[in-house]
């Protein structure tokens, strides 16, 4: 009775290896099949995306397209001597600080205008030495302001030629370059502000010490106010009250004309 039952016992796992054999082999199928097909999408993606070299074209993929957008952001090449990209010529009269006329002259403040002690020939004096000096003030602060434009100019020209040398995937280089570029760029702005506000307040400054000045002599015609001094002697006659009033009519016709 044992003997039927050992032979059937082993005639039943057979088949049943035989069956979970068949099992694996068709669950390896069935993966094999999911795989090619995983396999054929990422394929397919990588040829989206693409493997451009960063000195090839766009072929249509995503890496490609973007090398093309970052190498139209740098420039081929660069000239200095190029029309459009050098700078302004230089001017031909060159000036030098603090020195408006080469020629010898000596017209500062103390030159042309005459001290005086008392009274509005004083205030006179002290009015021309103002205007004066903020006439060679205004003089200065525009060569100052021109050495500050040849060193931006000199600062944007080598940001230039670096990125005349970006390499087109080299994204972190170029954002570099634009930042710094649009931040000169912003600093110019500033600078030619700058530079045009002062030049109106000394313009306004000029303007009203000599109206100042104008009135006062006005007054000094007129009898009012301290004429003691220098001036007091002046128009003391008739003569010098001429000559104020003749002096008085050409600082109205030049400021007409």
């Amino acid at each position: 009775m044992n003997q039927p039952t050992s032979h059937t016992a082993t005639c039943i796992a057979i088949a049943l290896l035989i069956l979970g054999l068949g099992t694996a082999a068709s669950a390896q199928a069935q993966w094999r099949v999911v795989d090619n097909a995983a396999n054929t999408k990422l394929q397919d993606m990588n040829g989206r995306i693409g493997t451009t070299s960063a000195n090839g074209n766009g072929n249509g993929t995503v890496n490609g397209n973007l090398r093309e957008l970052y190498q139209q952001q740098v420039f081929e090449s660069f000239n200095g001597n190029n029309d459009d990209s050098k700078a302004a010529p230089e001017p031909e009269e060159k000036l030098q600080h603090a020195q408006p006329t080469q020629s010898g002259v000596n017209m500062n403040a103390d030159n042309r205008c005459k001290q005086a002690s008392s009274g509005i020939a004083q205030q006179q004096y002290q009015l021309c030495r103002e205007i004066v000096n903020t006439e060679l003030a205004k003089y200065n602060y525009s060569l100052k302001m021109y050495d500050v434009t040849t060193q931006r100019q000199r600062y944007l020209d080598e940001l230039k030629r670096q990125r005349g040398n970006i390499r087109s995937h080299e994204v972190g280089k170029l954002q570099d370059n634009t930042n710094r570029i649009l931040l000169l760029m912003s600093q110019m702005e500033i600078d030619r502000q700058q530079q045009q506000t002062y030049m109106d307040a000394y313009v306004a400054r000029i303007g009203y010490l000599q109206e100042a000045s104008k009135t006062l002599a006005q007054q000094a015609l007129d009898g009012k106010g301290d004429t003691s001094g220098g001036l007091g002697g002046i128009i003391g006659g008739a003569v010098g009250i001429g000559t104020l009033k003749l002096a008085l009519d050409a600082v109205q016709s030049t400021r007409r004309n």
